[in-house]
């Protein structure tokens, strides 16, 4: 079950700038880029961190559970098939072989050096560990509920972060026991800490075919959010025919490629209204909608207010 609006503010403890009606957007994203990790030698849990834009920031999958912190940044994390707003503090657990991605809602030139930070290992050895200490059994249940991508909150969110940014500064002896520690924290995680993304049907598919231009149109996107981006243009990018775009966008993503750029902008528009003394003639212009009229009905269908009184409630 996703958290509503204002108890996912009160887990993160941050400013909410781009939860959108209804909470969590369900969008459907279905490939990925396979993205091959180097043998660890004598090791079994890889720890990084990096920041955004980066090489590793795109729409990819691999065999490793992955634990991840955002430390930066607000955006829309895709993964498996869903779209949903993060904001700095999200933890959460993607199983093996479910496709994620981190979009954050940057200005042309910005970086964030410290965005991320994660560690990942491998379920089989979770399996293996729960066979000789069988008080590790809860963990290999753990296993076949990341699969379904797990996102904390609260308390368990805080202490699991935590762990991973001092994981980096430990031996490789002492990132096992902070693995134990994370594991068992999401195990005991109270049931208002914790919830699942993605149906129980998902099923992560590790076809490569449309990795290479999903990520395309999102860095076009990205790019160009405050132009006039037709499907035309788009299609150029990915070199295919607009009408061929559309189908494979919709037939990839399970949305309308309108419907990516529509709430990208208002994601971006509503930390603008929150973040800056821009008019809001002057935010809609910068997330690229030249009418007025347009602009406020497409905000009031995505976020359920106006913009004048989304910025005096948030604000306040």
């Amino acid at each position: 079950m996703y958290l509503t609006v204002a108890a996912a503010a009160r887990a993160f403890q941050r400013p909410l700038l781009i939860y959108l009606k209804g909470g969590f957007l369900s969008t459907k994203f279905n490939t990925g880029e396979f993205e091959f990790m180097e043998p660890l030698h004598n090791v079994s849990i890889r720890w990084a961190e990096h920041g955004y834009p980066s090489d590793l920031a795109r729409w990819h999958h691999h065999d490793e559970v992955e634990i991840h912190l955002i430390r930066q940044g607000f955006g829309q994390m895709m993964v498996g098939d869903r779209l949903l707003p993060y904001t700095p503090g999200q933890v959460s657990m993607i199983g093996r072989n479910v496709p994620h991605n981190w979009i954050s809602d940057i200005d042309a030139g910005e970086r964030l050096d410290r965005r991320d930070v994660f560690c990942q290992f491998r379920d089989e050895q979770i399996e293996s560990l729960s066979i000789q200490f069988p008080e590790t059994l809860p963990f290999r249940r753990l296993m076949n509920r990341s699969n379904r991508v797990i996102v904390l909150q609260g308390e368990s969110r805080r202490r699991v972060a935590h762990i991973l940014e001092v994981m980096g500064e430990h031996s490789e002896t002492d990132r096992f026991v902070d693995l134990m520690s994370i594991l068992s924290t999401f195990v005991q995680a109270p049931d208002d800490e914790w919830n699942m993304v993605l149906d129980g049907n998902y099923a992560p598919s590790t076809r490569f075919d449309a990795t290479g231009r999903i990520n395309a149109v999102i860095s076009y996107v990205n790019e160009h959010l405050s132009d006039d981006i037709t499907v035309q243009d788009v299609a150029k990018v990915v070199v295919m025919h607009p009408n061929a775009f559309s189908r494979f966008f919709h037939a990839t993503s399970g949305m309308r490629f309108s419907d990516l750029v529509t709430r990208l902008r208002i994601s971006k528009a509503c930390r603008l209204l929150v973040s800056t003394g821009l008019s809001i003639a002057q935010i809609r212009k910068e997330v690229g909608y030249s009418n007025a009229a347009n602009f406020n009905r497409s905000f009031l269908k995505e976020v359920g207010s106006t913009p004048s009184e989304y910025r005096r409630q948030h604000r306040d």
